[in-house]
Order: C-alpha cells, then structure tokens, then sequence
C-alpha cells in the first residue's frame, strides 16, 4: 500500500531520483541497506510532503470505520532518541538519560479512543522542550473533522507541554484539556494549603485557581495526593513532588468535573507510553539510516505509516485478541507462513497447508480486508 502510494507521485520523478524504485517494488531482490539509504537521500521534498498526505488520507477513511466517532482525545509526548555519530540536525540538547550525547526529540499525537497515531514531527536536537508546540497542536486540530465541535476535543499531556501560549491555543478553540503543571515553588505552596477531601484511604483530591506568573488570568488547579509509600524502591518510582507526607501530582485543567474524575482522566494517557515504545521497540524508529535530515524526516514518516498500517490491520481485519499483539506475533501468526504460490488460469493462488491452525482466521482477515471500501482516488 506504502509502495503503490508513492507511485501516485509523478514516476519519472521518482526514478530520476533513484535507480532503485523498481526494486522497491519487489523485483529481482530485495535491496540491502546501502540502496535504501540512497533512496531515502533522494527522495524529494515534495514527495515526503505526498507520503504525509497520503497518511492523512488513510487515517481520515479508516478512523471512521467501523462506526464514525463523535469525540476525540489527544494524548501529546515527546521521546529522545540517542544518537551515535554527527547525523545532520542532531545536537547535545535536552536528554536526561544520557547526557550531553547528540539526540533528536520527536513529538507526537496519539488519539486515545482508538490508540491510534494521529500526527508526528521530527525536530533537531537543540530544539527546547515547548518549541513548535504549538504549531504542531494547531495541526493536530486541523486533521479533525471540521464539523466536529471543538469542545468535543480534548488534550493530555505531561509537564513538557505546560505553558501559557499553549493552555491559551487551546481555550480560545474551546478544547477541553488535562496538562501536567510545572512545579514553581509559589504552585508547590498552594498545592499544599489547599483543601482536599479524601477519595479512597490512600488518595485524597484538591483543587484551587491561581494565575501563574506571566500568565493572564486564573485557571482551574486539581491537585491529587497520596501518602508517601514505607517501600523505599515505591518511593523512588514517585514522579511526583513530595513534602514529609505526601506525593502531590498537580494538574491544570479547563474540565468542568469533579476533581478525582479529572485526575482519573489524565491517568489514561498511560497507554501514549505503550505507542511509543512499541515504536522503538518493534519498528526501526530509533535506527536513523543516514546522515542527512530531509533523509531523516522522511524515514521518521515513512516508519509511522508502516506502524500505522499495522494497526489498521488488527483492529480492522483480526480477531479482537490481536489488538495489544506485537509487530513481531502478527508477522509470525499471518505472514510468515509455509505457503505454495501457483498459477491457475490468470490468477495468483496462494495455497496454505492443510488444516494450518491459523487457517481460519487468515480466511477471516483475507475476507474483512477484502470487504473494505476505500475511495479509488486517494
């Protein structure tokens, strides 16, 4: 699909770019690494700016299925990917695991009802936590329906994502959002003297309006708090700030709801975390081929469509069970399989072994991919 995506851009274009687009297409041999990295280095700029809209595209068609959706929820992260060597763009820039080593800090959008990706960016290493931040969410509001009301769109994300320009961006849209505060010592002293009322025996939740400094008006702070864990390795895990008793987790938020409601809304974005190591782990994402950056961006683009693709194919054409499957058990169970390829009148058959345990729902899968209407201009 990838493949016959690319070919929708003009084909002299892409041959004279590179020798190699035949092979791609599956003829003689597969190519090994040396002419894939220059493919990737030729490829033109409009050509990555094509594949990006042919993902749009995609995603716009096969989101809806098999019901279209009323409501949205963005989960927003960013990861750091190390570098080893002098990689174009790749700079010592903000990278907690290890430091001082060259990185690139991708952000991404995941929509939360589906787990499904919704918009990514590759930035440069010296780019600041909040830079494009805004750019980039204005985006993600453009890829969603237009009649959609936006107070049917909210956000979460953690303390990367806290600002003012931000919080601002999307109020005067009218999303609802949950972000993770930064924790100013004069936030600290307010999360403390406010006034919580106890949930369950170990949670209690608060809340408050306090203008940051810098910032124009009030908002709305729901602050959650839990006794600090006898366990010394439980302690360490907190993330949270901590005084003598207590972990605070501090949230600004623009839901009309019930504090505890809110806090539990925000928890949900844990499975964003999920995405992106399955992105590293299964997918080549953190293998960067070349040393060129357009190179970059376009197999940072490239290996999101795949994911992307992926994950259509389970929730669309596998049995439910295979939803939280890994890359590497929907290879082994659907593609990787002892088969036979003949020739009968004009058509490709494909023969699996008799009485093949995945037999069925191969035939399933076949049945559901062949079952789904796309529109031919794409």
């Amino acid at each position: 699909v990838l493949i016959a995506g690319l070919r929708r851009i003009n084909q002299t274009e892409i041959l004279q770019y590179n020798g190699t687009f035949l092979a791609l297409l599956g003829l003689d041999q597969f190519p090994d690494q040396s002419p894939l990295r220059r493919f990737l280095k030729r490829l033109p700029v409009p050509a990555i700016r094509h594949l990006v809209r042919l993902h749009d595209q995609f995603r716009q068609q096969l989101f809806t299925l098999p019901k279209p959706r009323t409501r949205r929820t963005f989960d927003l992260d960013t990861v750091i990917l190390t570098i080893d060597g002098h990689q174009q763009g790749a700079r010592a820039g903000y990278n907690p695991q290890k430091r001082g080593r060259r990185s690139y800090p991708p952000i991404f959008c995941f929509e939360a009802h589906l787990q499904e990706f919704w918009h990514g960016s590759l930035r440069p290493g010296n780019a600041g936590v909040s830079t494009g931040i805004v750019f980039f969410v204005r985006r993600c509001l453009a890829k969603a329906p237009r009649k959609m009301a936006r107070s049917r769109i909210r956000f979460r994300a953690d303390a990367g994502f806290y600002g003012y320009r931000l919080i601002s961006c999307r109020e005067r849209v009218g999303c609802g959002y949950a972000v993770v505060a930064r924790l100013h010592p004069n936030l600290k002293a307010r999360a403390r003297q406010c006034r919580f009322q106890r949930i369950t025996p170990d949670w209690e939740v608060g809340q408050f309006r306090y203008e940051p400094h810098g910032w124009k008006t009030p908002h709305r702070f729901v602050v959650v708090r839990r006794p600090i864990p006898l366990g010394p390795v439980e302690a360490r895990q907190l993330t949270l700030f901590q005084d003598r008793k207590y972990a605070y987790h501090v949230l600004v938020t623009n839901l009309k709801t019930h504090p505890w409601r809110a806090g539990l809304f925000y928890d949900q974005r844990a499975n964003i975390e999920k995405d992106i190591r399955e992105l590293l782990d299964d997918y080549p994402l953190a293998k960067i081929p070349t040393d060129d950056w357009t190179a970059h961006v376009a197999f940072f683009q490239i290996v999101l469509f795949a994911f992307h693709l992926v994950r259509w194919f389970k929730r669309l054409c596998l049995p439910r069970q295979y939803l939280p499957a890994t890359l590497d058990t929907v290879r082994t169970d659907f593609l990787v399989l002892p088969a036979q390829l003949s020739h009968r009148g004009n058509r490709n058959v494909l023969l699996l072994p008799r009485g093949h345990h995945q037999q069925q729902q191969f035939l399933a899968a076949h049945q559901k991919i062949a079952r789904l209407k796309l529109k031919e201009k794409i």
